[in-house]
């Protein structure tokens, strides 16, 4: 683990702050914040997830919340989904003045009831499809629920639904009427359940848009998939090829879609490294549990131990913004894990955590927690009395961009953080690392970690073209301790080394 050392940058991070340079007010600026875009069934762990997500949502573009409900937890009819969403949305409401002193780009309340609306369908979670019933504990509830056969065609498209309701709702109305919004910036979906309404906001849109309108629709949705939630990912890819894959939880549900997919930029499968943050098996393994996050205002009463499932699927935007991964690449690992290409079968850019261990997740879940506590503490304390995040700065270079450098077979390569500093002037701890799992680099990488500001890095001789994944964690020492990250790409010169190994 990282010592303390003695670096201190008080007067450094004080003028950036007053200056207005602070890291973090720059990466969470209007120009560069995350457009985001939930997808719920506010199933019982999804709240508790939203409930997270506010109280970092300053640091997103959040342009719309849309709630359907899902079986076996709540069924077509029912407003369970709804109230809950909007008990947790007027909690918000009533700690947004304490929140904004915090940041001042929270999210209106009004603006954030404005973009959340509700879907329709009611579909059963994907491995229930074909035993069309449940019955057992989900929460702290007991449901029984059954259904008939689903097929893809009767929930997607033209026409009404099995229970004579519209397949287009107030939720699929929004989003059609999102993506007709000229735009090349990146959308990151979170599918956190009910995908039903956002499959056929995405069906309308295909039928009315030209093809280069589409496609460009298309390039910009980045989907963050807690498993497949229900059939209608169908739409996206092949149920029944996913099935051959090594990962489960799709139960027998088969593929009922039969016409032309449609391809994201990418499509991340999350097949069950999340289900450290909602449900293990060990429930003392769970990150967060109630009775640490209440006695914090109206947000955290509603709290609960239902689990936090979601949560993964904004965490890898949060930790992009501390420095460390890029939010466009699943490969490099993240707070809400790594992820590896679904192969050859699939789109270039499907993804999914198969075969990787849960530790691609768990070993960010420390930091995570004391991040979490932190937040909560903004709804009792005024600015003074919070931490903040520390500012790497490397190679003279501030802000969460990962720095890419080519280096030579051999070369020794100075990395320099001494320009580094922190907001409230604490005392400042180094930690560089090798992240093996995202380094493209076969061999093994001799390194001493190194816990001070400046460190030498030998780049092995047999580098070829392969990278080098570098990460710099900067804690500080306040309560609770905080971190942030800096990434170093390093990739070889492969012609050097051809040269190198001709000599």
């Amino acid at each position: 683990m990282s010592r303390f050392s003695s670096f201190r940058v008080r007067a450094l991070g004080l003028i950036l702050f007053l200056l207005g340079t602070g890291w973090a007010q720059a990466a969470a600026s209007e120009s560069t914040k995350p457009q985001v875009l939930i997808i719920t069934d506010m199933t019982h762990d999804d709240g508790n997830s939203l409930i997270r997500y506010l109280y970092y949502s300053h640091m997103f573009d959040t342009l719309g919340i849309v709630v359907t409900p899902q079986l076996p937890d709540y069924d077509y009819d029912s407003q369970g989904p709804w109230q809950k969403a909007q008990q947790i949305l007027s909690a918000y409401g009533e700690e947004f003045t304490q929140l904004r002193q915090h940041h001042a780009d929270y999210p209106e309340p009004k603006a954030l009831q404005r973009v959340t609306k509700q879907g329709r369908g009611a579909l059963p979670i994907i491995w229930l499809t074909n035993e069309k019933e449940f019955s057992g504990p989900i929460g702290d509830r007991k449901v029984t629920s059954s259904w008939g056969k689903i097929e893809f065609s009767d929930w997607i498209g033209d026409g009404v639904n099995p229970h004579g309701h519209t397949k287009d709702s107030e939720g699929s109305e929004f989003l059609l009427e999102l993506f007709r919004r000229p735009s090349d910036a990146p959308l990151f979906v979170q599918m956190w359940g009910g995908p039903i309404t956002f499959v056929q906001a995405l069906f309308r849109y295909r039928q009315e848009a030209s093809p280069a309108d589409f496609q460009r629709l298309l390039d910009r949705l980045h989907i963050y998939g807690i498993l497949f939630q229900d059939i209608t990912f169908d739409f996206m890819v092949d149920l029944d090829l996913v099935r051959t894959l090594s990962c489960g939880n799709l139960g027998t549900v088969e593929s009922t879609y039969h016409g032309d997919r449609v391809a994201p930029r990418w499509l991340l499968y999350d097949a069950g490294h999340f289900w450290r943050y909602c449900c293990p098996l060990d429930r003392s393994l769970k990150p967060m549990h109630a009775h640490e996050v209440r006695g914090h205002g109206p947000l955290s009463e509603l709290y609960d131990d239902g689990g936090e499932g979601d949560t993964p699927a904004f965490l890898y935007l949060v930790s992009a913004q501390l420095g460390l991964n890029d939010p466009l690449d699943p490969t490099q690992g993240s707070w809400g894990s790594r992820f590896a290409s679904m192969g050859a079968d699939f789109p270039p850019g499907y993804y999914h955590t198969c075969d990787l261990p849960m530790s691609e997740l768990t070993r960010w879940i420390p930091a995570v927690k004391r991040s979490f506590l932190n937040r909560l503490s903004y709804s009792t304390r005024s600015p003074a009395q919070v931490n903040r995040e520390p500012a790497p700065v490397v190679q003279g270079k501030p802000g969460p961009d990962v720095i890419r450098m080519t280096v030579d077979p051999g070369e020794r390569v100075l990395l320099d953080a001494s320009e580094s500093y922190d907001q409230d002037g604490d005392d400042l701890a180094f930690d560089w690392w090798v992240y093996p799992e995202a380094s493209s680099y076969p061999g093994r990488v001799e390194f001493e970690p190194a816990q001070t500001p400046q460190f030498v890095f030998t780049v092995p001789t047999d580098i070829g073209e392969h990278t080098v994944h570098l990460i710099l964690e900067v804690r500080d020492n306040g309560s609770p301790s905080l971190v942030a990250y800096r990434r170093v790409i390093l990739r070889g010169n492969g012609q050097l080394y051809a040269e190198h190994r001709r000599d």
